[in-house]
């Protein structure tokens, strides 16, 4: 049997190996996961791995990989997730039912000719449809969104009705938002007059860098765009959107991170020396949350995950240290919807970084979806 091997890494490159495919195969058919074990356990809206022959080698010696920096999480009998102890990147599944390895498409250095997505499964997880509403067509070809796993073959609409119970919970005043195992636990509060208080240069969300004149990034109107609607005298929802930079594709394991931006003043912790959630504090090591572990990513930019689960939690940097990006698969769904649109506006008209993409194709599609929705 012929193999293709491609080589995949974490983003602090302590963890490099490769991984084989069988060659007649390619590419090899991989599905979008919604549910809400893998949205929590990573922060991520949705994740894709997908199944290689044999186990991961060293691309050294084409002996086992090294293990050392890996940690494990168990999140089923059968399911050993493997994540980076430095940055935190989720690279391996090992199955015992059967025995089988699974890599995140994000980690591997090539995926064109590779990975073909075929399908969404667990739809039926997210309440709202999730990331699965504006991913819907790659190179003309219509996913399937299955609301549970794929041999069911029970498919889920485009709108999803959100249970009036739930929606009636998503118009309190607290967002919740925690891990798989849940050392980390958030409550995020409505925007108030603290919430105008931060200045913050643009993000590529909205004007990309690569185009943009510096002196238009600045952000020289102080507009503070985080709060929407933009520009009115109560704001009452945060903006969103997703990224497909290196950065966050290798800290986390895979092609789409949804970013939520929210000043540091609407976020509280749950501490497990307290009853009551503590304002968000990340600068300060002596009161730093325990739970957290901190990755500079690169000069000034530092990410933030579970120590436990290896979710990724925050992103933030010394350009903008009091408006934190909030990794969105930690919401919690029952509250409206993964897309939590009762407190978040999703920005449309641009993928952060797309042109960053390992796959192009997905990132139009999702580009393209985005835009259609509006």
């Amino acid at each position: 049997m012929s193999l293709t091997f491609v080589n995949a890494q974490c983003h602090c490159g302590r963890n490099s190996f490769k991984v084989g495919f069988q060659t007649s195969a390619l590419p090899i058919c991989s599905d979008l996961c919604h549910c809400t074990s893998c949205r929590h356990s990573t922060g991520q809206l949705v994740i894709n791995q997908v199944r290689f022959d044999g186990i991961p080698l060293s691309r050294t010696t084409d002996g086992p990989a090294d293990f050392t920096h890996l940690m494990p999480y168990r999140t089923s009998d059968s399911a050993t997730r493997w994540f980076c102890s430095t940055c935190s990147a989720h690279i391996l599944w090992e199955y015992t039912e059967p025995n089988s390895w699974c890599v995140s498409v994000g980690s591997l250095e090539m995926s064109e000719g590779i990975v073909k997505l075929t399908h969404h499964i667990w739809v039926g997880d997210t309440v709202d449809g999730g990331i699965a509403n504006y991913l819907r067509v790659i190179e003309g070809y219509e996913l399937p969104r299955y609301s549970a796993g794929a041999r069911e073959k029970e498919t889920v609409p485009l709108i999803l009705p959100v249970p009036i119970s739930e929606a009636k919970d998503n118009q309190n005043d607290i967002l919740a938002a925690h891990c798989h195992c849940n050392a980390v636990r958030l409550s995020i509060t409505r925007p108030s007059a603290l919430s105008a208080l931060p200045s913050s240069p643009y993000p590529d969300l909205i004007f990309p860098y690569i185009s943009t004149p510096a002196s238009k990034l600045d952000n020289p109107e102080d507009e503070k765009w985080w709060l929407r609607p933009a520009g009115v005298e109560k704001p009452t929802h945060y903006l969103a959107g997703h990224c497909a930079c290196r950065s966050c594709r290798l800290t986390s394991g895979f092609e789409i991170q949804s970013w939520a931006f929210v000043p540091r003043k609407n976020i509280f912790f749950h501490s497990s020396a307290s009853q009551e959630p503590v304002e968000l504090n990340l600068q300060d090591d002596n009161l730093r949350p325990e739970a957290l572990h901190r990755y500079v990513s690169n000069p000034g930019r530092n990410r933030e995950s579970c120590r436990r689960c290896g979710a990724t939690v925050f992103w933030w940097g010394s350009e903008r240290p009091d408006v934190v990006d909030v990794s969105v698969g930690l919401i919690d769904q029952s509250q409206g919807g993964v897309r939590a649109e009762n407190w978040l506006n999703w920005h449309k008209d641009r993928v952060s970084f797309s042109e960053d993409a390992i796959s192009k194709t997905v990132i139009e599609g999702l580009v393209e979806g985005l835009r259609q929705s509006k």
